[in-house]
């Protein structure tokens, strides 16, 4: 297979990156598996995931650190709805997932934000009067008193432009093949900052359109022609190869499109090298660029 000829399409969306620090890695790594699993896009909400983890010497307040981003899709002719969505998606995440938690720390992490998430006017009314700002590591704080001890965040939370939904289909002759390669991938992608994976290795393998779409309000199904149980039932149909009984995505999202050209070659280089891998290919979403604000990428 070779790589360089592959073409993969992208949605144009908005992003918020944040930076959440702390005093103990294994203590954000629960957080951040936390904040990033509420809401998916088939739920018609955002999507986020882990971009990397930064040790002590590479974070503002010298704390361990990971780097989690947040995103939505933007649809043709959307207006403003998509930031909107965003800002109502970062508020709940931020309330549910890092509010309550002990000894963290929340900076922006958008590399060139072109619109914010003010978080003073979203969580301040919580410090019932008490709340202040505060200047700390050349940035401006929300400092909100809290039992446990005060929660910081930054302000304001940047938000950019970006693309989502890079994917591949993974081919495996087991899933117990797939579940023992999915961390050895996620810890690989790590080492790309300015790219983020969603999800790890997705079971689902989603296509955008339902037989029901009319009847209820589902964008996202079942991908029954790569499903390998609908083999037999779909016959010539089938779009499962012999010999493979699992086929899963990798989806990647960033704010620059170079970024993820660099990281899919990269990536691409690995999984060939991966005896449990049988084969892989790029999706494609061609059957629904009339609905959404596509951009196609071609690997150098």
């Amino acid at each position: 297979m070779n790589e360089n000829k592959m073409r993969f399409d992208v949605f144009r969306g908005l992003g918020a990156s944040i930076l959440i620090t702390g005093f103990k890695k294994e203590y954000l790594e629960r957080i951040a598996l936390e904040f990033c699993a509420q809401s998916s896009l088939p739920s018609g909400k955002s999507e986020a995931g882990i971009h990397t983890f930064l040790s002590p010497n590479k974070t503002p307040d010298h704390r361990w650190g990971v780097v989690c981003s947040v995103w939505v899709q933007k649809n043709l002719d959307d207006g403003d709805i998509s930031l909107k969505l965003l800002v109502k998606c970062l508020l709940e995440r931020i309330s549910t997932s890092l509010f309550p938690k002990l000894g963290i720390r929340v900076f922006s992490w958008t590399p060139k934000p072109v619109d914010f998430y003010n978080n003073e006017k979203e969580l301040g009314d919580f410090g019932d009067g008490y709340n202040k700002l505060e200047e700390k590591f050349d940035r401006k704080f929300l400092s909100i008193p809290m039992t446990g001890g005060d929660f910081w965040i930054e302000r304001k939370i940047g938000i950019q432009p970006g693309f989502l939904g890079a994917g591949l289909f993974l081919y495996f002759k087991t899933i117990k093949s797939a579940i023992k390669i999915e961390s050895k991938i996620s810890n690989f992608l790590y080492k790309f900052s300015n790219v983020v994976q969603i999800y790890g290795l997705i079971a689902s393998g989603s296509k955008i359109g339902a037989k029901n779409i009319n009847k209820k309000k589902v964008l996202i199904s079942t991908n029954d022609a790569y499903c390998p149980s609908l083999k037999k039932q779909f016959g010539k149909e089938s779009k499962v190869p012999k010999d493979v009984n699992s086929i899963t995505e990798i989806v990647l999202n960033s704010f620059s499109i170079n970024s993820l050209k660099t990281a899919l070659n990269y990536l691409m280089r690995y999984l060939k090298k991966r005896k449990k891998i049988l084969s892989f290919m790029p999706i494609s979403y061609d059957e629904v660029k009339d609905l959404f604000d596509l951009v196609s990428l071609t690997l150098d």
